[in-house]
C-alpha cells in the first residue's frame, strides 16, 4: 500500500487537499482575518475553530485504565491551544474569547467527565491570564449524541479583535531566511509536567501504530469496523517509556507557544516573514502558506521518546507529513535576529534552533526535509 494511502485507509486526511479550491492555496494570514464588524478600519476581527481530533479516544482509554478522571482536564487545553496557537501565527496573542462544544456518547461518557472538561477550560484560561494574556470564556455547548459519536469530541472556537498594525502577514522571503524550530517536547517554565510533544494531529495514526490489539478487543467503541488494522502495535498504556507512562505521554496536553510568541513579536515583528504551526500536514504544513519559496530543513531536533517508538513502524516520510516529529512551531526570520529569538524562546525552558533555510524561488513552493540519511520533497501546485 502506498504511504499516503495507508493514512487515508484509516478514514483520516493529513493534508485536507479537498479544501484547497475552496479556501485558496495562499491566504495572506495563517488564519482567516475579517474586517472589523463595527466598521473600524484600524482593527480586524478573527474567528477560528479547531479541536482535539481523535485525542479524546486516548483520554478515554487512559481514564478507563488509570481510573483518574483528571486526565480529561488536559483535553480542554488541547481544544483551546489548537486555536490560540494558530491565531498567534497571525500575530494575535491577546484578547482571546473562547467557546467550546463537547459532543459525547452518554453510554460511554458520564456527566462527571463533561464537568472535568469544562473545569479544565476555565483552569487553562486562568493560567493564560496569569501569564499576562487577556482571555475569557464565553460559554459553550454540550450535546448528547450517542447515535453520532462513539466516545467524545471536544471542539474549540476562539475570537479576537486586533489592531491592524499588530497583524503578521505571511510574506515570501526577499532573501535567504532562517527557519527557527521550537521544540514540541520537554517542559516549559509554565508547564507543570513533561510534555511529550504529541499535540493533536496524527492521533489516529499514532494510536493504531503503537497500541496493542488488546485495546481493539476490550474497547471496540474506540474504532470503526472499517479500519483494516486497528491497534496493531505492541504497547500498553501502562508501559514505561523513558521514565514516563505511555498513557501520560499520549495524553500530554498540547503546548501553547503564545507567551513566547507574544514576546518574540513585540521585539522582532518587522524581521519575521512567517510563523507556521506544524499541525495537520506535519513538516510540510508550510507548503500551503508561502508562495514561490524554496524551503529546506535538515538540522532537526532529536526525536522525542514518544516519536522514537515509531522507528521502523512506517516510513519516515509518511510520519513527517503526519506528525510534528519534534517541533510544532516554526519562525521564518531574517538571519540577523535568529540568535536573539532563540534566546527568548530558551528563557521559557523551550528548546529552539535553526532547523533550515528558506529563500525566494521562481518555481512553486517546494519543501525538502533531510533526516537520517533520507531526503523527501513536496511541491505545491503551479
Amino acid at each position: 500500500m502506498k504511504e499516503i494511502d495507508w493514512y487515508r485507509s484509516l478514514g483520516v486526511s493529513a493534508h485536507k487537499s479537498f479544501l484547497d479550491d475552496i479556501v485558496g492555496s495562499y491566504p495572506p494570514y495563517f488564519v482567516k482575518v475579517l474586517p472589523d464588524p463595527r466598521g473600524n478600519v484600524s482593527h480586524y476581527f478573527t474567528l477560528h475553530a479547531d479541536g482535539v481530533g481523535t485525542k479524546g479516544i486516548l483520554s478515554y482509554l487512559w481514564w478507563r485504565e488509570k481510573k483518574d478522571i483528571r486526565v480529561w482536564r488536559k483535553l480542554a487545553q488541547d481544544a483551546l491551544v489548537m486555536n490560540t496557537d494558530d491565531l498567534a501565527c497571525a500575530g494575535i496573542t491577546q484578547g482571546f474569547v473562547f467557546s467550546t462544544t463537547i459532543t459525547r456518547n452518554t453510554f460511554c461518557i458520564p456527566d462527571e467527565v463533561v464537568q472535568e472538561i469544562v473545569v479544565g477550560v476555565y483552569d487553562f484560561v486562568e493560567k493564560l491570564q496569569g501569564m499576562g494574556i487577556d482571555a475569557e470564556v464565553a460559554g459553550g455547548e454540550t450535546a448528547d449524541m450517542p447515535d453520532v459519536v462513539r466516545t467524545i469530541s471536544v471542539e474549540g472556537t476562539a475570537a479576537a479583535h486586533i489592531e491592524a498594525s499588530k497583524l503578521l502577514p505571511l510574506r515570501r522571503p526577499t532573501r535567504e531566511a532562517v527557519i527557527i524550530g521550537l521544540a514540541s517536547a520537554g517542559q516549559a517554565i509554565y508547564e507543570n509536567e513533561y510534555n511529550s510533544g504529541i499535540g493533536c494531529n496524527g492521533i489516529t495514526a499514532i494510536r493504531h501504530l503503537l497500541l496493542s490489539p488488546y485495546y481493539a478487543e476490550h474497547f471496540p467503541e474506540t474504532f470503526t469496523t472499517e479500519n483494516p488494522t486497528p491497534y496493531s502495535g505492541k504497547y500498553m498504556l501502562k508501559d514505561k517509556i523513558g521514565g514516563y507512562l505511555l498513557g501520560d505521554l499520549l495524553t500530554s496536553p498540547t503546548r501553547t507557544y503564545v507567551p513566547i510568541l507574544k514576546e518574540v513579536l513585540f521585539s522582532h515583528r518587522a524581521y519575521i516573514y512567517a510563523i507556521i504551526h506544524c499541525t495537520g500536514g506535519g513538516q510540510r504544513k508550510v507548503l500551503k502558506y508561502l508562495p514561490y519559496t524554496w524551503i529546506h530543513k535538515e538540522n532537526l531536533f532529536p526525536l522525542p521518546p514518544l516519536f522514537s517508538l515509531l522507528e521502523g513502524v512506517r516510513p519516515w516520510k509518511e510520519l513527517f507529513e503526519t506528525l510534528n516529529m519534534g517541533h510544532r512551531m516554526e519562525i521564518y526570520a531574517e538571519p540577523e535576529v535568529a540568535e536573539e529569538i532563540i534566546r527568548i524562546v530558551q528563557q521559557y525552558g523551550v528548546e529552539a534552533q535553526i532547523i533550515g533555510i528558506a529563500r525566494p524561488s521562481e518555481e512553486p513552493t517546494c519543501v525538502e526535509v533531510k533526516f537520517k540519511g533520507e531526503q523527501w520533497r513536496w511541491q505545491a501546485k503551479s
